[in-house]
C-alpha cells in the first residue's frame, strides 16, 4: 500500500514539473484599513455608549500561469481588529480569529478545457454572487465549480463545503456530524451587447444529522433552497436599473416530530442616473426581506441568504451595508442576512440618494427609511430614518481614501421594543484607505 501511495505522489510531482517548467509568476494583493466609530447604539442618550476601533485586512497572492490554460492562485493574509499591547499583551481584539496570517485562497484553474468555453476551478476560493451570496471577502470556502462565458451567456455551476464536520482528525473514531454543503447554479444571459443582463439562479444548502430530545435520538435534515433572478440594465445614457426577486423553498425536518416549509422572499429594485453632461448623479431603491409571522408552526417566512453572508448592496459605500448607523446595529457590523441578525432580516428599506463627482472626487448623500416587514399586533413597523454622507478621493487612480457617517433617528418600533425613553439618535460611520494591486 505504501509503494502505491509513493508511486501516485511521484506521478503527481513529475506531472506538475511538466507544467511548471517555466511558469509565468505575477503578484497581487489587497490592503485596507478602516476606522469605525459609533455613538448611542441603544438610542438612549443618558447612557454613554460608543466605540472607535480599527479594522485591517492585508493579503498578498501569487498567481502562476503554467500555460495550456492551467494556472493557480495562492493568497495569504490576515484580517481583524488589532489592538493587543505589543509588550504586555493586554487589550481586547474583539475575537477576530483571522488576525494571524493564514492561507485565504488556494485553488487551481483549468481555463477553456479542450478549447471550449468550459472552465474548471477547485480549491479554497472566495464566494461572491451579486447582491446577497457573499462569504465576507476574508476566508473563502473549499469547493469546486464549472464556469465559463460566451457572447450570449455566462454560467457558474458550483459546490462549496461551508462546514467540514470531521476530517482527518476524526479518522477511525466512529460517526461524525454531517457536513454543510452549498450547491449553486448561476446563469447570466446577455442582450444588447451586455447592456441588459438577466441572471436566473438556484442555490441548495443541505445538512443532516441526529439530535437528542428527551434522551431519544431523531433524524434531522435541513434543505432550504433559493430560486430567483436578477436584472441589470445599463448604463444607457447614464441610466442604470437593477431588480431582483428570490423565493426560499425546501424544508427543515425532524423525523416523526415536525416539518417546516421555508417560505421567505426577497425583492429589490433600484435605479441610478448620471447625466452625461453634468457632474451629478441621483438614485433610489426599495428592498424587502420577509419576516416570519409566527402564526403557523409548519411555515417559516423569515428570509435568509444561502451563506448567511452580508447583503452587499453593491458595496456602494465601500462596505456591505445600507446606512452606516444601521450597519453598526447589525451582527458584527457586517449586515448579515442570517436568522440571528435582527436588524438585517425582517426588514424593508427605502433609499434615495444624490451625488456629485468631479474627477477623482465623489460626494454622495443618502436617505434611508427602515421598517420591519412583520411585527406582532400592537407594535409599530417604523424603525426610523437615517441621513448619511459618503465622500471618496482616488489618488492617481491607485489608492482610495474616504469617509462616511450616518445619523439615525429612531422610530416608534424602537419605543415599542426597548421602551419610551429610547428615542435618541444614533451616530456611526468610518474612515478608510483601500488599495489593490
Amino acid at each position: 500500500m505504501r509503494n502505491r501511495v509513493l508511486c501516485v505522489m511521484l506521478a503527481v510531482f513529475v506531472g506538475s514539473l511538466a507544467f511548471a517548467a517555466k511558469p509565468e509568476i505575477t503578484n497581487n494583493g489587497m490592503f485596507y484599513i478602516y476606522s469605525f466609530f459609533w455613538q448611542n447604539g441603544d438610542f438612549y442618550e443618558d447612557t454613554e455608549d460608543g466605540d472607535q476601533f480599527f479594522y485591517m485586512h492585508a493579503d498578498i497572492g501569487i498567481h502562476a500561469d503554467f500555460g495550456a490554460g492551467v494556472s493557480s492562485q495562492v493568497t495569504v493574509g490576515g484580517w481583524g481588529t488589532f489592538g493587543v499591547h505589543p509588550i504586555t499583551a493586554e487589550g481586547d481584539q474583539g475575537g477576530t480569529p483571522g488576525e494571524n496570517v493564514a492561507v485565504r485562497e488556494a485553488y487551481i484553474d483549468f481555463a477553456n478545457l479542450f478549447d471550449s468555453p468550459l472552465s474548471f476551478r477547485a480549491g479554497k476560493m472566495h464566494v461572491l454572487y451579486p447582491g446577497q451570496v457573499f462569504d465576507g471577502g476574508e476566508d473563502g470556502a473549499m469547493g469546486a465549480k464549472f464556469y465559463g462565458s460566451t457572447d450570449v451567456i455566462d454560467y457558474d455551476l458550483s459546490w462549496y463545503r461551508l462546514i467540514e464536520n470531521g476530517g482527518c482528525w476524526c479518522a477511525g473514531m466512529g460517526p461524525v456530524e454531517d457536513d454543510l454543503d452549498l450547491f449553486g447554479a448561476y446563469f447570466t444571459a446577455k442582450f444588447m451587447e451586455g447592456g441588459v443582463r438577466l441572471s436566473p439562479y438556484w442555490f441548495w444548502r443541505t445538512i443532516s444529522g441526529t439530535m437528542e430530545i428527551d434522551t431519544l435520538s431523531y433524524e434531522m435534515k435541513d434543505d432550504p433552497m433559493w430560486l430567483g433572478g436578477r436584472l441589470d440594465v445599463g448604463p444607457i445614457a447614464g441610466f442604470s436599473l437593477n431588480g431582483e426577486f428570490t423565493m426560499m423553498m425546501g424544508q427543515s425536518e425532524i423525523t416523526d416530530i415536525s416539518t417546516v416549509d421555508y417560505k421567505g422572499m426577497h425583492y429589490m429594485g433600484k435605479f441610478s442616473y448620471a447625466p452625461p453632461t453634468l457632474p451629478l448623479m441621483l438614485g433610489g431603491g426599495y428592498y424587502t426581506f420577509t419576516g416570519d409571522d409566527g402564526d403557523t408552526d409548519d411555515e417559516n417566512e423569515l428570509y435568509e441568504s444561502p451563506i448567511w453572508g452580508p447583503y452587499t448592496n453593491d458595496f456602494f459605500n465601500w462596505w456591505p451595508a445600507f446606512g452606516p448607523a444601521h450597519l453598526h446595529k447589525t451582527a458584527y457590523g457586517f449586515n448579515l442576512l442570517a436568522p440571528f441578525d435582527m436588524y438585517a432580516t425582517n426588514l424593508v428599506v427605502i433609499n434615495g440618494n444624490l451625488g456629485f463627482t468631479q474627477g477623482p472626487f465623489m460626494l454622495r448623500g443618502d436617505f434611508f427609511k427602515y421598517d420591519r416587514h412583520w411585527v406582532m399586533d400592537g407594535m409599530s413597523k417604523d424603525m426610523g430614518m437615517e441621513f448619511s454622507v459618503l465622500t471618496t478621493y482616488t489618488y492617481k487612480k491607485t489608492i482610495t481614501v474616504g469617509a462616511t457617517g450616518g445619523y439615525w433617528i429612531p422610530g416608534d418600533w424602537q419605543l415599542d421594543y426597548y421602551g419610551d425613553d429610547y428615542d435618541d439618535a444614533m451616530l456611526a460611520g468610518w474612515l478608510f484607505t483601500y488599495i489593490t494591486f
